[in-house]
């Protein structure tokens, strides 16, 4: 069974690079290859370039946590339905809060329950960030000035709106890129160990 719709990318795996090498020792491990490397492997010079953006949109400096970036990418890929993404993003910010001592409870999918059971300790400014996330994500182009200063006002700064902006876009190029190629988990224990993987290691191969 292919681990995508488009069967031929899977054949450039062999080509070398570094995705490549994770999907070789993947398989003889007998792990499952999530799809989303090969789409990685097909054309590396355009995602070594993704790669570099990815992780310093994710993880360069920001008024925005690591934690919080993947929670605004985990609730991005839910409002998108996109399985895929909401269960890796969601794995690795339930261990970055954990880190930050702000939520033990919940992992993969599961955390996102946790999040809106008030077990991650969000704050007022928290809350209205990502509401506001979720209408850049489902209704962008009825945002308003009103709907910055109201962002403002709860002491989001320009910058930390720039990267919650940037964060929610990013996710849905990747939301669509796994969703139209076909890319799916097969279990949860691989969302689990990819979402791991982003927490400890980052976005660069």
């Amino acid at each position: 069974m292919s681990d995508t719709y488009l069967p031929d990318l899977e054949k450039e795996s062999n080509a070398g690079g570094p995705y490549a090498a994770s999907i070789k020792s993947m398989r003889a491990a007998g792990l499952e290859v999530p799809g989303i490397l090969h789409l990685l492997t097909f054309k590396p010079k355009a995602t070594d370039l993704l790669s570099q953006f990815t992780q310093e949109v994710m993880r360069g400096k920001s008024p925005l946590s690591p934690a919080f970036r993947e929670l605004i990418a985990t609730i991005t890929s839910e409002g998108n339905k996109c399985e895929f993404s909401r269960d890796a993003h969601a794995q690795a910010a339930a261990l970055l809060f954990e880190t930050e001592g702000r939520v033990k409870s919940g992992k993969g999918q599961a955390f996102l329950g946790a999040v809106l059971q008030g077990d991650a300790k969000l704050t007022d400014a928290e809350w209205a960030l990502l509401e506001f996330v979720v209408q850049v994500n489902l209704e962008a182009q009825d945002v308003e000035e009103k709907d910055i200063r109201k962002l403002r006002k709860a002491g989001w700064s320009d910058e930390a709106l720039y990267d919650a902006i940037t964060v929610c876009s990013l996710t849905n190029f990747y939301n669509r890129w796994v969703g139209a190629a076909g890319v799916a988990w097969q279990n949860e224990e691989s969302s689990i160990s990819s979402g791991t993987r982003i927490a400890k290691r980052g976005y660069i191969p």
